[in-house]
């Protein structure tokens, strides 16, 4: 049984401690500001086959995200600013048996921002994919299983030594217009699967007054040092994945679609585990993803939502072996709805359609096709 609450990401959590709209201000003094934001999540989920209602397991995936973000003004239009956000798993014992720790530092930079120039900073920031992947990340508990739902993988998701430019406005020339570039450092002290070598990515995104955003995002980056160490005989073409996005933001409609592909892309930790797969040198020569979403903002509090989910990936390659054969990642339905009590705490429910075939294959990578059931409260500042 693959453990799902590993898999699980809670979207108005991560939105509200990563954008700090509700963030509490503790200092603002002559352009110099420090603002505290974070999020506490209890939350519950269960799992049962496709035809049939019996429970096959429950998994409390209760946790936290606090952070800071501080900002000083050096000059006229010259300023500095750093943020760092921590969270916690609640769901695990106080002394865990293994040692395994149940904290994580989510993100850590610091940069520089000169009026229409732009912002430049470094550190552990999101990858630039993230821009154009995160738009349909919107229903309020959501559980992927494709390789762009993750972090410490290339430019997607969180990760370490990002130098990010940004610049929005087009340097002041081009209303709506925004452009990211970001070069990412080699990372070799770490799991195999989490290393990557240096690249590039850009992201470009408009949007419009009437509600509308598009958004183009890419990256290309050299071999982990682990894939150039083992197999030195043979010459491997650099690992990318590019995506196109859209969104509808207005009059009470939410409406996203995301296209995402990758190559050669090192399967994530849950990707490998989920899908039976060898812990080293593992990569997928192809990965395609569609997502959809769409949600209704009813005037009472309510939020409720359709999401579509489909990932899969084309010809598995390991150190010692390959396989034509495609891997279904992920097929599921997303019914969703939450309500907002006030802008700091809301409930939500989540029940996750599994559309993935319980064939030979499905059986042999011992992929599950369970349906989940997800539920919990979440307050934020």
């Amino acid at each position: 049984m693959t453990n799902h609450k590993s898999l699980a990401i809670v979207i108005p959590m991560l939105l509200a401690a990563s954008n700090g709209v509700n963030a509490l201000e503790i200092f603002n003094k002559n352009g110099n500001k420090l603002e505290i934001h974070g999020s506490i999540n209890p939350s519950h989920e269960l799992t049962h086959s496709f035809f049939s209602t019996k429970i096959t397991s429950h998994n409390d995936t209760t946790n936290a995200v606090i952070g800071l973000s501080g900002e000083i003004n050096i000059a006229d239009e010259l300023f500095s600013y750093a943020s760092v956000e921590y969270s916690t798993d609640f769901s695990a014992p106080e002394e865990l048996l293994n040692k395994q720790q149940s904290n994580t530092v989510r993100l850590g930079y610091a940069g520089f921002k000169y009026g229409n120039w732009g912002s430049i900073d470094y550190g552990r920031n999101y990858g630039v994919f993230h821009d154009v992947q995160a738009l349909t990340d919107h229903i309020p508990y959501i559980n992927k299983n494709s390789v762009f739902a993750c972090n410490d993988n290339y430019m997607i998701g969180r990760n370490n030594g990002l130098l990010t430019y940004k610049n929005s406005n087009l340097f002041g020339l081009i209303n709506g217009m925004s452009l990211t570039l970001q070069h990412q450092n080699e990372n070799n002290n770490r799991e195999e699967y989490q290393q990557n070598g240096s690249g590039w990515g850009a992201s470009l995104k408009y949007e419009s007054d009437v509600g509308l955003t598009a958004i183009g995002s890419f990256f290309s980056s050299e071999r982990s040092q682990v894939d150039k160490n083992n197999n030195q005989n043979q010459k491997f073409s650099s690992v990318g994945a590019y995506g196109l996005g859209f969104k509808y933001d207005a009059n009470n409609i939410y409406i996203a679609a995301f296209y995402g592909e990758s190559h050669n892309l090192t399967p994530s930790f849950h990707v490998i585990t989920q899908n039976n797969l060898p812990n080293e040198q593992s990569y997928i020569n192809k990965t395609q993803n569609i997502e959809a979403i769409a949600e209704y903002n009813f005037s009472s509090g309510f939020h409720p939502s359709l999401s579509y989910l489909d990932s899969k990936g084309q010809n598995s390659n390991t150190l010692n072996s390959s396989s034509n054969q495609d891997l279904e990642l992920a097929k599921q339905i997303n019914i969703s709805t939450r309500y907002e009590f006030n802008k700091n705490i809301s409930t939500y429910m989540n029940y996750k359609i599994n559309l993935l075939k319980n064939n030979n294959f499905i059986q042999t990578k011992n992929i599950s096709t369970d349906n989940i059931i997800g539920a919990g409260i979440v307050y934020h500042f």
